[in-house]
């Protein structure tokens, strides 16, 4: 495994590490000891039925937050996943044709090194024609007619193969061009979801702060004893959970659809 292969493998395991169950449950809501106590106390005194409320709605706000943390890990998961793989989808786009381009290029390099000795002995020729012809010497200028003739057309056939290789070039990097686009094109479909899952962030982060307030005045109501109060908050507390987990729901399949869209373009890529 490469260096930077293994960097991400660490960094991506200390972050899972970091908002592992254990981790998030911490920050999920649970009365203190003291203040279960006082819950306790607040229920034996209260009439069956909103006891029974009471106790029943405290065990489902439990619920819903096991709840949370498990669509937190699979989100997590995925989310790290997918940012390793759009990574390795980018590099990989970056070298469609790669090889190919290289061979083509190389080959009109070779091509204008090998002729040019060509293009060089055609305009030593052509000099000489021109300075036979100059100072009126027929006899050269007859003896380097012809093989300036015979030169110029191995220079033509020269400059056809090179414009040739030149062309082959020329085509490859524009069809590598509108492969790379199109490829480029497809993956930017994860822009909008991008998008979607900050949308879906914005929200949670709401309803968490909705949620701490009304830990508060849970509390507080708790310490006076106020069951109707307690039961109203709770209400809205496990109303918040149950919002906060509909949006992870939705950000897990975002990040599900992010997975197809890369997998698409790294089907194209075989």
């Amino acid at each position: 495994m490469k260096l930077g292969s293994k960097l991400t493998a660490i960094g991506l395991a200390l972050i899972l590490a970091f908002t592992s169950p254990a981790v998030i449950a911490a920050s999920s809501f649970e009365f203190s000891a003291t203040a279960k106590t006082a819950f306790d106390k607040m229920k034996g005194a209260a009439d069956k039925s909103t006891a029974a409320k009471l106790t029943s709605h405290y065990a489902d706000l439990q619920a819903v937050q096991k709840h949370t943390i498990e669509w937190d890990t699979k989100i997590d998961k995925l989310h790290y996943q997918n940012e390793e793989a759009v990574l390795a989808t980018r590099k990989r786009i970056k070298e469609v044709d790669a090889d190919k381009l290289q061979k083509l290029e190389a080959a009109v390099v070779q091509a204008k090194k090998k002729y040019e000795p060509l293009f060089t002995l055609y305009d030593s020729l052509n000099q000489q024609l021109s300075i036979a012809k100059s100072y009126k010497n027929k006899t050269l200028a007859n003896s380097l007619k012809p093989q300036v003739e015979t030169t110029k057309a191995a220079v033509q056939i020269a400059k056809l193969d090179i414009r040739s290789k030149e062309a082959a070039l020329k085509t490859a990097k524009a069809n590598t061009a509108k492969t790379i686009k199109k490829l480029r094109d497809t993956l930017s479909e994860i822009d909008p979801i991008k998008i979607k899952i900050k949308a879906a962030k914005s929200s949670i982060s709401s309803m968490k702060k909705q949620f701490t307030t009304e830990t508060s005045l849970l509390n507080q109501a708790v310490k006076k004893g106020d069951s109707s109060a307690s039961l109203s908050s709770l209400a809205r507390m496990l109303a918040s959970v149950k919002q906060i987990n509909e949006h992870k729901q939705k950000t897990l399949t975002y990040e599900q659809q992010t997975s197809a869209i890369i997998a698409k373009v790294d089907a194209q890529l075989k």
